[in-house]
C-alpha cells in the first residue's frame, strides 16, 4: 500500500528546461493568473484551450505526464462525490431532467455544472503541481518573500508567513510518509484494510490517525527546538545568498501568459454561457 508514490505536491524535479529557468516570481504570478482564470471559466471550449496550454507546459518542462497526474489518484473519490452532488442537487429554472431515481432527479444543468467543477479542481491541482515540480522550495520561498515584501510596510510579517506556508507544504509529504509507515505496521500485525464493509473499513482507519497526529506534533516540536537552538528570530535583517533577477525568458513567459489570458478572457466574455 504505497501512499507516498501518489503524492506529487511539494516534490521538486530538477531540470534545465525553459520552465525551470524562469524566475520563481514569474512562475508564481503566472500560476495565480491561471488560477484566477479557472474561477471564471464555464465553457468546454475554454477548458479545451486550457488543456492544450497545460499539456504544452508539462511537455516543455520535461515532466513525465504520468508522474504529474498521479497525484490526482487520491482525489478521485472526492471528485466523484462532488460530481454526483452537482448532478442531482444543482438545477436552474427551465432545466431539463435527464433521469430520475426515487427522490433524486438529474438535470442537464447539474451535469454541466458537475463537469465544470470537476475540471476546475483538476486544472487547479495541475497548475499548482507544475509550479512545485519545477521550482525548488528555496526558490519558491524567496519568490514568495519578494512578492509579499511590500506588505511589511503595513506590519504583515511576510517572511514568517511564507515560511509557515512552505513548512505546511513540506509537511504534506512528511505526513504521507508517516501514514504509509503506520499503515504498513498495522498490516504487518494482521489488519486488513481492504476487507469488510464501509463501516468496518472506516473503523480500521481511526487507530491509524492517532499515532499520525502524535508524530506530527512531535515533528513540529523538534522543528521548533531546532529553530530556537539556531537563534532564529524571524526575517528582519536577514539577507539572501542569491538575489532574484528577471531575464529575457521571464519576459517571453510573461508575453505568453498575457496572450493566453487575453484569449481565455475573450472566450469568457463572448462565447461561454452565463450560468
Amino acid at each position: 500500500m504505497e501512499l507516498t508514490k501518489n503524492i506529487t505536491l511539494g516534490i521538486y524535479l530538477p531540470g534545465e528546461t525553459f520552465v525551470h529557468r524562469l524566475d520563481p516570481r514569474t512562475k508564481i504570478i503566472a500560476s495565480v493568473i491561471l488560477i484566477v482564470l479557472l474561477l471564471f471559466i464555464r465553457s468546454y471550449e475554454a477548458y479545451g484551450i486550457f488543456l492544450i496550454f497545460t499539456a504544452a507546459v508539462i511537455f516543455i518542462s520535461g515532466i513525465p505526464p504520468g508522474f504529474a497526474l498521479c497525484g490526482l489518484k487520491p482525489m478521485l473519490p472526492v471528485l466523484v462525490l462532488m460530481w454526483i452532488f452537482q448532478l442531482f442537487l444543482y438545477r436552474t429554472p427551465g432545466s431539463d431532467v435527464i433521469f430520475s431515481w426515487w427522490i433524486f432527479s438529474a438535470t442537464d444543468t447539474g451535469l454541466h455544472m458537475g463537469n465544470l467543477i470537476t475540471l476546475r479542481v483538476l486544472f487547479l491541482f495541475t497548475v499548482t503541481t507544475i509550479l512545485t515540480l519545477t521550482t525548488s522550495m528555496v526558490s519558491l520561498t524567496d519568490g514568495l518573500e519578494n512578492l509579499l515584501k511590500p506588505l511589511r510596510k503595513i506590519g504583515l510579517p511576510s517572511q514568517e508567513l511564507v515560511m509557515t506556508m512552505v513548512i505546511a507544504l513540506r509537511f504534506v509529504l512528511i505526513l504521507a510518509e508517516e501514514l504509509d509507515k503506520i499503515v504498513k505496521a498495522q498490516m504487518a500485525r494482521g489488519v486488513a484494510f481492504d476487507r469488510g464493509n464501509f463501516l468496518q473499513k472506516t473503523k480500521k482507519i481511526f487507530p491509524v490517525f492517532l499515532p499520525l497526529f502524535i508524530n506530527a506534533f512531535k515533528r513540529a516540536e523538534e522543528l521548533i527546538i531546532a529553530m530556537e537552538s539556531r537563534s532564529y528570530t524571524g526575517g528582519k535583517g536577514r539577507t539572501k545568498m542569491k538575489t532574484l533577477h528577471l531575464g529575457r525568458v521571464d519576459l517571453a513567459a510573461g508575453l505568453l501568459i498575457f496572450l493566453f489570458s487575453a484569449l481565455i478572457v475573450f472566450i469568457i466574455v463572448s462565447i461561454q454561457p452565463q450560468i
